[in-house]
């Protein structure tokens, strides 16, 4: 039996040349040649020493480069062959270099078609030789032993352990608990959670997944599923700012031999707003003014919307948006604030619409100032239509203010009330108190309210005081003239509240009293355009003899009581009118001034006028209609008649009397105007302006067309003839001093005061004055001519330094039917009443010419043709004296 080693080496010697001449193609024939050549010899060999292995990895798909040392032991040796194995398999080499004969650059080489094909192959031009394999495959994988055979020197063996590394494939990241593919740019919200998935299939050995941050390992923590899957979930309970624009990497790596496979996602974060502000807040509003309020918010993406709110209500289509930059986004509310606004909160909300519950606010709390609120009212315990003469009554004012009022006003129809205990009016605190009312305190009661904002009124509240009737417009007695067999209506017009139920007529003529039945009278509707409290009925009168004339007398009753004082009428005969009243004469701008709706005629220069205007009030109408006036002109100097004018009672006549144009006077001439009121009885006693003298000025006219070259001269002229003039004024005022202090005057102020007697005048034709009165008057003139007295008025015929009298024609005067006029008051007189041309009416009274004094009411109605007005005293007939002025 061989050894061991022996046997060992024989087998392998035998084997190792069976593997050389397969891989050189040798001939059957040939290889039992070259075996039984070369059968061992029984040598022997010291003990074996077991190859080392090293270890090589490669990337499956890559290239693999396994090296093999070729390089002879000793000098001048050569390599012949070489041969690789994997895995001892069968003993056959998988490629082999066949050096024999050639050089080894151009050495013969051989691939197992079955293992590498045409994948591997030996390099021999680097140091170590490596047999390259590409790609290298996952079955490529094994130990390899490389045998190089040298021409002399032993065989070398080496053996390489390659381990081939499958790459995972690339990492895919999902997102959610859904498994949703990520996308490059993946959108999150701030502060919500974020699940990221990181999964790897394939890899041998199994890879390693992790996720980096900013090249920081954030989570390294993997697990492998299904024996190739491996994943990384990677968990984030709240998103923060700082995510913004971060990029995740999911890196699988096995080997250190490539580059790790990586996925990333770049976190896209939507942010919430991080300020809401408003900028322009005040301490206060006011009321109904405009304000432009701006709110500003920042860092929201996208751009934060911003919204308007008023306690729980939203103010729409008043705001504008600005973005002034894509992380500051600016709104402008035009705000109107109202009353009921203060208190309330004014909030500017910001808010990202992609990010839930992301809204800021800012609130304002709103102090709106505003003017007074103010509303009155009846106090609480009274009735507004059960409120009697003699009640006492109080008004309540509520104010709503802010700030509060610090005024407070009462007012009734518009005009103010203040504290006066005297007449009943009291104002507590925000209350007025009405003490016994009357008949004047019903109207409209307001009152006002002020504060630093304003002030304003409360809508009126009527007072409706409720009284026993009483005479329309305070008349009560009436004078009506009527003939005998005339029929007049009496309205007896009485005021109350409410309207009365009844009215009671009677007839006292001084030798009785005795009701009127009440078939003889009947109620009145008044017209709303008068007055809605006017109330009255309607007696028709007839006088039948002189017994019928006397006072009627009217009483109405309502549901307040009885009227306490009557209405009167006291019936008298007929006759004619009175005198007109208050006589003035001026001149006028034009014949028509006094229709353009002017009260008082305005007085001008005789220079725009050469006519006069001469205006009457009025007198008693005698109780018949006037038919129109008359004015007659005389000059006094000649003593002729100059013109009549008659003007009809309805033409051109004011409210309270007739107005005359006098035309075609001579300036500086004197007139005297005789002015008349007719009637069907005829005309009444004259009125007599006298003397009456328009101004005649010199009239000046202005050359016109002079050239430059004289101006000069005119003006030496005019200086010249100033000079002259003033020295003669000079001249002539020394004279008249000198005279004066010579010939000092009488004092005329006793003359003036005497009274003025004119005898009397025809009633149809008066007669021209006495000589006497004609001197007296010429006399006066001169006296008033002597004395300079300013003419303050040049328009107005003034009463000069001497205050005349009118010319007041009594019915004494003669008159060619002395009878007629006694005929027509003797029914008068037989009922002891006076003439109606006998009666003075003083102030407040009848002044008979026996010196007996009857008491009359205050005020009488001036209504025509059946009522016959107070004439006081001082209503008296004018002529004033015109003084002629001299023009120099």
């Amino acid at each position: 039996m061989r050894p061991l080693w022996s046997a060992g080496r024989a087998l392998d010697t035998r084997t190792m040349d069976e593997t050389a001449m397969k891989a050189n193609k040798i001939a059957p024939d040939a290889r039992r040649r070259y075996k039984s050549a070369s059968r061992p010899i029984n040598w022997v060999h010291p003990i074996v020493q077991p190859l080392p292995i090293s270890d090589l990895s490669a990337v499956a798909g890559f290239k693999a480069k396994i090296p093999c040392d070729i390089d002879p032991p000793i000098k001048d040796e050569t390599v012949i062959m070489v041969f690789w194995y994997k895995d001892e398999k069968d003993g056959e080499p998988i490629y082999s270099m066949d050096a024999r004969g050639r050089q080894i650059a151009q050495a013969r080489l051989w691939s197992d078609p079955y293992v590498f094909g045409e994948r591997a192959i030996m390099k021999t031009d680097v140091k170590p030789a490596e047999l390259e394999i590409d790609p290298l495959e996952f079955t490529d994988g094994g130990v390899y032993r490389c045998r190089v055979d040298f021409k002399n020197s032993p065989t070398k063996n080496q053996k390489i352990n390659l381990t081939v590394i499958v790459p995972p494939k690339k990492p895919v990241i999902y997102t959610g608990a859904s498994r949703s593919l990520a996308k490059i740019l993946q959108p999150f919200n701030e502060g919500s959670e974020m699940s990221l998935l990181c999964e790897v299939i394939g890899g041998l050995p199994p890879p390693r997944v992790t996720w980096y941050f900013d090249d920081k390992i954030l989570d390294d923590t993997y697990t492998q599923e299904h024996d190739d899957i491996t994943i990384n979930r990677l968990d984030i309970r709240r998103v923060t700012r700082d995510f913004l624009r971060t990029r995740l990497i999911c890196k699988a790596d096995n080997t250190q031999l490539m580059t790790p496979l990586t996925s990333e996602v770049i976190l896209d974060v939507n942010l919430k707003p991080l300020v809401v502000n408003i900028t322009n807040k005040r301490f206060h509003l006011s009321a109904l003014r405009t304000y432009e309020i701006e709110c500003v918010s920042s860092g929201s993406r996208p751009e934060a919307v911003i919204t308007w709110w008023k306690g729980t209500h939203q103010v729409k289509h008043m705001a504008r948006n600005f973005a002034d930059n894509p992380n500051v986004t600016r709104s402008v509310l035009s705000y109107v604030p109202t009353i009921e606004d203060d208190g309330k909160f004014l909030t500017c909300r910001a808010e990202n619409p992609v990010v839930p519950n992301s809204a800021l606010e800012d609130k304002w709390h709103l102090l709106v100032y505003y003017t007074p609120v103010v509303s009155i009212k009846l106090g609480s315990s009274l009735k507004a239509n059960d409120i009697n003469e003699g009640d006492d009554v109080y008004f309540e004012c509520d104010v709503v203010a802010n700030p509060r009022s610090y005024k407070l006003l009462w007012f009734k129809d518009g005009k103010e009330l203040h504290q006066n205990a005297t007449a009943g009016i009291i104002l507590p605190g925000d209350s007025l108190v009405l003490q016994s009312v009357t008949k004047s305190s019903a109207g409209e009661y307001s009152c006002m309210a002020a504060n630093v904002e304003g002030k304003s009124a409360s809508r009126p509240v009527t007072l409706e005081v409720m009284y026993a009737p009483i005479c329309k417009d305070g008349s009560s007695t009436q004078v009506v003239g009527a003939l005998k067999h005339e029929t007049i209506s009496l309205v007896c017009g009485v005021q109350s509240k409410p309207p009365p139920t009844t009215f009671h007529w009677t007839f006292n003529n001084s030798g009785e009293l005795m009701s009127v039945p009440a078939t003889r009278y009947a109620q009145v509707k008044p017209l709303s355009l008068i007055t809605n409290h006017w109330h009255g009925s309607r007696l028709n009168y007839t006088p039948e003899n002189d017994m019928d004339y006397g006072t009627v007398a009217c009483w109405a009753r309502n549901r307040i009581g009885m009227q306490r004082t009557p209405c009167l009428f006291q019936i008298i005969v007929a006759g004619k009118p009175y005198p007109l009243q208050n006589c003035t004469a001026l001149q006028s701008t034009g014949p028509y001034a006094y229709r353009m709706g002017h009260e008082d005629f305005k007085a001008t220069d005789s220079r725009d006028a050469d006519w006069l205007i001469v205006r009457c009030s009025e007198g008693f109408d005698g109780g018949l209609p006037l038919t129109n006036y008359e004015l007659e002109v005389y000059s006094e100097e000649n003593v002729y008649h100059v013109n009549t004018i008659y003007l009809n009672h309805t033409d051109r006549s004011g409210s309270s009397g007739p107005v005359f144009e006098v035309p075609g006077l001579e300036p500086g001439r004197n007139y005297r105007l005789h002015l008349y009121a007719v009637n069907a009885k005829g005309r009444s006693d004259p009125v007599v302006l006298e003397p009456v003298t328009l101004k005649g000025v010199a009239m000046y006219t202005t050359g016109r067309g002079i050239s430059d070259e004289t101006t000069d001269y005119s003006l030496l002229v005019a200086c010249f003839a100033g000079g002259i003039t003033a020295i003669c004024i000079l001249i002539v005022g020394i004279t008249l001093t000198l005279y004066r202090r010579n010939h000092p005057t009488q004092s005329t102020k006793a003359r003036v005061a005497e009274p003025i007697q004119y005898e009397s005048k025809d009633q149809d034709r008066p007669a021209a004055p006495a000589a006497t009165n004609e001197a007296h008057r010429n006399d006066l003139k001169e006296q008033i001519n002597a004395d300079d007295v300013p003419d303050d008025d040049p328009d107005v015929i003034p009463s000069k330094a001497v205050e005349r009298r009118p010319d007041i024609f009594e019915p004494g005067y003669a008159s060619s039917k002395p009878s007629e006029k006694a005929k027509d008051f003797r029914c008068l007189e037989d009922l002891d009443y006076p003439s109606p041309s006998s009666v003075l009416h003083a102030k407040d009274s009848w002044v008979y010419p026996n010196g007996y004094a009857e008491k009359s009411e205050k005020s009488l109605s001036p209504i025509r043709p059946s009522t016959l007005p107070v004439h006081r005293t001082h209503d008296i007939y004018t002529r004033s004296m015109r003084v002629q002025e001299s023009c120099i």
